[in-house]
C-alpha cells in the first residue's frame, strides 16, 4: 500500500489516498480495526512513525475537493489538526487530487479552506472559527496551581504563560492539566508560551492523542498567538510562532476571530510502500 510521510513544524504524518476504499477492503481481510491499524502504523521503531496517520477521502459535498479522515498516533480521531492540514493540502496537491490552488476540504471541525505556495512547499488554511475562549483561571494540580487560558481552535487547548519556557517540566505539568477534571471527558492540549518580542512568542505543547511533548501543535500555536495578542503578550499581527522544533508558524486573525489563518513551510519526508507483516506481531 502507497503512502507519503510529510511533516510540518516537526509534527510528522503519513497520508494515505483511500479515495478507493482500499484501507477499509485491507482492515477486513486483515481482520483488524482502523484504530489497530493506525497505531502500528505510526508505531516508532516496529512501524513508520509518525504524529497522526490522514486517509484522504471523497467528499461528501462535491463542491469541496476532498475530505479526510484523521487520527492521533494512538489511533484516536481528532477534530482538527493545523499541520496535519497542511500536510494533507500537499499530499492532494501533488497527487493531482487537486488541481488548483485554493482548497476546500471537509473535517470534523467543518470545512476548511487552503491557499497553495511555492508549489505545495508552503500552505496556508483558514481554520474553522475559535470558540469557548476563557482567560485567567487557576487549575489547581498536585504540586502547584498555574493561572491559564483556554481556547477551542478545532480541537481544545490550554495556555499557560511561563518565563522559564526553557527549564519547565512540560511532559508532567502538561499531562496533568490534559487529564485534569477540569476537562473531562475529552481532556485537552496544553501549550506553554513566552514572549520573543512585539510580535513573536516561543511554544512548547503537550498534545493529546500522542501523550507527549511534540516539536509542534499548529491548532495549538493558533491558539497560543490569539491568546498571547489579547493578553498583550505581544502587541502586533501577524503573530510568529516559533517551535519546538525550530520552524515558525505565522498565524493572523482579526479582531472578531472570523477569519484565523495559519501558514508555515510544509516538507515531504519520502513516498513508501507499506508490507503487512507489522500487523503479524
Amino acid at each position: 500500500m502507497e503512502f507519503t510521510k510529510c511533516q510540518g513544524a516537526g509534527n510528522d504524518f503519513i497520508l494515505i489516498d483511500n479515495r478507493d476504499g482500499k484501507v477499509n477492503k485491507k482492515l477486513q481481510e486483515l481482520g483488524i480495526d482502523l484504530p489497530t491499524f493506525v497505531r502500528k502504523v505510526c508505531a516508532f521503531h516496529t512501524g513508520v512513525g509518525a504524529d497522526g496517520l490522514i486517509l484522504i477521502e471523497e467528499p461528501d459535498n462535491p463542491e469541496n475537493d476532498f475530505k479526510w479522515q484523521f487520527f492521533n498516533s494512538d489511533g484516536s480521531v481528532a477534530e482538527m489538526c493545523g499541520n496535519g492540514s497542511r500536510c494533507a493540502v500537499r499530499f492532494a496537491y501533488e497527487k493531482g487530487i487537486v488541481k488548483k490552488e485554493h482548497v476546500k476540504f471537509e473535517t470534523l471541525a467543518g470545512v476548511i479552506e487552503a491557499w497553495i505556495k511555492e508549489g505545495g512547499r508552503v500552505v496556508k488554511v483558514q481554520l474553522t472559527k475559535p470558540f469557548g475562549l476563557k482567560m485567567d483561571f487557576d487549575i489547581p494540580l498536585s504540586d502547584t496551581t498555574l493561572k491559564a487560558h483556554f481556547l477551542n481552535t478545532g480541537v481544545p487547548h490550554v495556555v499557560v504563560y511561563r518565563d522559564d519556557l526553557e527549564d519547565f517540566d512540560v511532559k508532567k505539568y502538561g499531562a496533568e492539566i490534559r487529564y485534569h477534571e477540569m476537562f473531562q471527558p475529552a481532556g485537552t492540549n496544553v501549550n506553554f508560551i513566552k514572549t520573543v518580542s512585539d510580535d513573536t512568542i516561543k511554544i512548547r505543547t503537550y498534545e493529546r492523542g500522542v501523550e507527549d511533548e511534540t516539536l509542534a501543535c499548529g491548532t495549538g500555536s493558533t491558539a497560543a498567538a490569539i491568546i498571547a495578542y489579547l493578553k498583550g503578550f505581544v502587541k502586533k499581527k501577524p503573530v510568529k510562532v516559533i517551535t519546538k522544533g525550530g520552524e515558525v508558524l505565522t498565524i493572523d486573525f482579526d479582531e472578531n476571530l472570523e477569519k484565523v489563518t495559519l501558514e508555515g513551510k510544509v516538507y515531504k519526508v519520502f513516498d513508501g510502500f507499506l508490507t503487512f507483516e507489522i500487523f503479524e506481531s
